[in-house]
C-alpha cells in the first residue's frame, strides 16, 4: 500500500522536517454551509430508504345552499420522494516514523481534521448540485445580481406560484458565491442617487461582511464551494429549507487500522447520505455574474 503521508518519500518530510512540519498550516476549507440550510431526516435503523411525503392542498371549500347536499368530495393528492443514501468516505495513511518524529505537531489530529473537512465538502457539493435543478432562475448567465432580481426572487417564492403547494415556507435562505454577494452589496451601497450613505446602507458599507448578512428578511450565506463555470458565471440559491431534504444514515464513522508490517496506519471517515429536491417551486436558482472584481 501506499503511504500517504511520510518522512521521505513522494510526499516527503526529508527536508527540513523539523522545522517545516512543526509550524505547518492546515490549508483553509471553504464555507459549507449548506447541508444545514436544508432540511434534514435520518433513517432509522434497519430501513433501507426514506420516503418523503408532501400531500397537495384541497380545493378551496365550498359555498353552500341550505338543504342541499354537498357532493363534491376531495381526494388527498400526495408526492413520494425516495431517497437512499449511498456510502462516502476518504481515507489517509501516515507513516509510524513519521507520528513519532512528528508528535509535538500532532500529525494524527491535522489528518483526522483534513479528511473531516473533506467529508463536509463532498456533502457541500452534493447539496448545491441541487440548485442547478432548480426552474425558476434569475437574472441568467452575463448577468450582474442586483437589488432587483433578489427581491424578485423573495416575491416569486412568498406568492401563490402552484396550485399543488403554495408559496415557500418561511424562513428563507440565500446561498451565494462570494462575488454574487459582493454584487448585491455594490447595489445597495451606490450613492449615486443621493451623493452620500445613510441608514441600511452606510452600515452595509462599515460592516458588510461577516459571512452571514441578512436583506429583505432573507439569510445571506457565502457558500464557498459554489464554482464559477468557464464564463465565470455561478449558480447559487434562494430557498426555503423545505425546498429539499438531506437524510443521513448514520453519523460519520471514524476508522483507524493499523498495518503492522507496512508500519503504516489507515485514518478514514465514512458516511451514508442521500438528498432531493422536495418542492421545486419553493426555490430560485441564482445563476449569475460572478466574475473575479480584482
Amino acid at each position: 500500500m501506499a503511504t500517504g503521508i511520510s518522512v521521505s518519500g513522494t510526499s516527503n518530510f526529508s527536508t527540513g522536517q523539523k522545522i517545516m512540519v512543526a509550524a505547518a498550516m492546515v490549508a483553509f476549507e471553504p464555507a459549507a454551509p449548506n447541508p444545514d440550510l436544508v432540511d434534514n431526516k435520518r433513517i432509522p435503523v434497519g430501513h433501507k430508504q426514506w420516503d418523503e411525503v408532501l400531500y397537495g392542498r384541497l380545493g378551496q371549500a365550498s359555498a353552500l345552499t341550505e338543504g342541499v347536499d354537498l357532493s363534491q368530495v376531495e381526494q388527498l393528492v400526495s408526492t413520494t420522494t425516495s431517497i437512499t443514501p449511498t456510502e462516502h468516505g476518504i481515507i489517509c495513511t501516515l507513516s509510524k516514523r513519521l507520528i513519532r518524529r512528528q508528535g509535538d505537531s500532532d500529525i494524527v489530529s491535522t489528518a483526522g481534521r483534513q479528511i473531516a473537512d473533506s467529508l463536509r465538502r463532498r456533502m457541500d457539493n452534493d447539496v448545491i448540485a441541487l440548485y442547478d435543478a432548480i426552474s425558476k432562475s434569475s437574472p441568467g448567465a452575463t448577468n450582474a445580481l442586483d437589488i432587483t432580481h433578489f427581491r424578485g426572487s423573495v416575491a416569486y417564492l412568498l406568492t401563490d406560484n402552484d396550485s399543488n403547494y403554495g408559496p415557500a415556507p418561511m424562513p428563507l435562505h440565500a446561498a451565494l458565491h462570494i462575488e454574487q454577494i459582493s454584487d448585491i452589496i455594490l447595489d445597495l451601497t451606490d450613492v449615486a442617487p443621493h451623493g452620500t450613505t445613510t441608514g441600511l446602507t452606510d452600515d452595509l458599507i462599515r460592516r458588510w461582511w461577516k459571512g452571514r448578512d441578512k436583506l429583505y428578511g432573507v439569510d445571506i450565506f457565502h457558500a464557498g464551494n459554489i464554482s464559477r463555470d468557464s464564463d465565470d458565471d455561478a449558480k447559487g440559491a434562494i430557498f426555503s429549507p423545505q425546498f429539499a431534504v438531506l437524510c443521513m444514515a448514520n453519523e460519520a464513522d471514524v476508522t483507524e487500522e493499523p498495518d503492522k508490517s507496512a508500519r503504516i496506519v489507515e485514518y478514514g471517515i465514512f458516511q451514508e447520505w442521500g438528498e432531493a429536491e422536495r418542492a421545486d417551486v419553493w426555490g430560485v436558482e441564482i445563476y449569475s455574474d460572478a466574475d473575479s472584481t480584482l
